[in-house]
């Protein structure tokens, strides 16, 4: 079955365990994003080595390629990717509701695959083959069911800051009723399912109290196994995020976990949001910038605010012999020289990205285990202060 416990609190924040019907998660957490049954450049061995509890994969790619039907036939798309810890999807809310804004759209390519979004749900194009679909808050919840995730969400419909007041507010009503839908789908499903799935309902309202009050009130009243923190905010910037929870963080429940969807701002936002209550978060950009040559560094490596603990490998030095990190543990940093590393990235070598990748999922398991025992410890102010002063 699925329960949440909180083993230890310091301030807001709070050190628990998620129990699963495939494992547990040790909150605080990361779980890193395996959009299409896959964290990209790296399988599950080298996940299990950098200490990855969880993954999260992508409803609206898995539902268009490879398939529900190819999913079921694996049980779930763990299975499909060889996976045996605990797992958690998307509801594809983000991807027909934001991806495709007008703003973002240049190409035939993303015009083909623009979004009519109603009531009913969002109306799409396949950016594959240009095929019509359909996904509803049902449809959602029919698909992550197949999925077969522990971690399910309810479908919403998230709008970026630039939106229109007008728009915020039609996306903000029609997310609730939505999330409705999703819970009396979700309940239904629940009856003929081996493993229970835990839905977690999704607060949206951005930086405006009331509205994220409002929604944080709906998702409690429906009883939500767990909550999520959808929006623009959460991802944007650690000082905008910290704004959009503090107006929230007070009414988190002790028995529920809570999951920072999209979490950004590298090690500072994760500091300021765990004090903020916040169990577990995904975010794709740490693989995503190891690929582009962006490695975390801790502060003994010359990790500072300033440069966001972050460094880039194409400026090393050709001939640095020195490990990327002296703390680090990974197989990166024990095997590998800064001048392979920086070889490898400014001539484009697949392995370039998939060690460094290594070394960011690493890192960022690394940096949540310690600040877990900080907290477990009643030391997390110091802790925080060690890394942002």
């Amino acid at each position: 079955m699925f329960s949440f416990e909180v083993l230890e609190t310091d301030g807001f924040a709070r050190a628990g365990t998620i129990h699963t019907p495939h494992g547990d998660i040790k909150t605080p957490a990361f779980t890193p994003v395996a959009t299409q049954a896959t964290v990209k450049t790296l399988d599950v061995h080298e996940l299990t080595k950098a200490h990855a509890q969880a993954v999260l994969a992508n409803t609206y790619h898995l539902y268009l390629s490879p398939g529900i039907e190819v999913i079921q036939e694996f049980d779930g798309f763990a299975p499909f990717m060889n996976w045996s810890g605990p797992t958690l999807t998307d509801s594809g809310g983000y991807q027909v509701s934001f991806l495709w804004e007008p703003k973002n759209i240049h190409s035939k390519t993303e015009r083909a695959a623009s979004v009519k979004i109603t009531d009913e749900g969002a109306l799409f194009r396949s950016h594959i083959d240009g095929s019509k679909h359909l996904l509803t808050p049902e449809k959602s919840m029919e698909i992550q069911d197949a999925l077969g995730a522990d971690i399910i969400m309810a479908f919403d419909q998230p709008l970026s800051l630039s939106s229109s007041e007008k728009r915020q507010n039609e996306a903000f009503i029609r997310t609730l009723q939505w999330e409705e839908r999703s819970f009396r789908r979700w309940e239904d499903l629940q009856k003929n399912r081996k493993n229970f799935q835990a839905l977690y309902g999704i607060v949206q309202g951005e930086t405006d109290v009331k509205k994220r009050q409002e929604s944080l009130q709906f998702v409690l009243n429906m009883n939500f196994p767990g909550i999520a923190i959808g929006g623009a905010t959460i991802g944007s910037d650690p000082a905008i995020t910290k704004q959009a929870l503090e107006t929230i963080v007070e009414m988190f429940p002790n028995n529920k976990p809570i999951h920072a969807l999209g979490l950004g701002g590298g090690p500072e936002g994760i500091l300021n949001a765990v004090s903020l209550g916040i169990d577990t978060f995904d975010n794709t950009s740490v693989t995503r910038m190891a690929r582009t040559g962006l490695v975390f560094i801790y502060p003994e490596d010359g990790g500072t605010t300033k440069n966001k603990f972050r460094i880039d490998t194409k400026k090393f030095k050709k001939n640095d012999r020195s490990p990327l990190s002296n703390k680090c543990t990974c197989t990166t940093c024990k095997e590998y020289s800064r001048a392979y590393l920086r070889h490898l990235m400014v001539n484009d070598e697949l392995l370039g990205g998939r060690l460094l990748s290594i070394h960011n999922v690493t890192f960022m398991n690394m940096f949540m285990h310690e600040l877990r025992n900080a907290i477990l410890s009643k030391s997390f102010s110091d802790f925080k202060k060690e890394w942002t002063s």
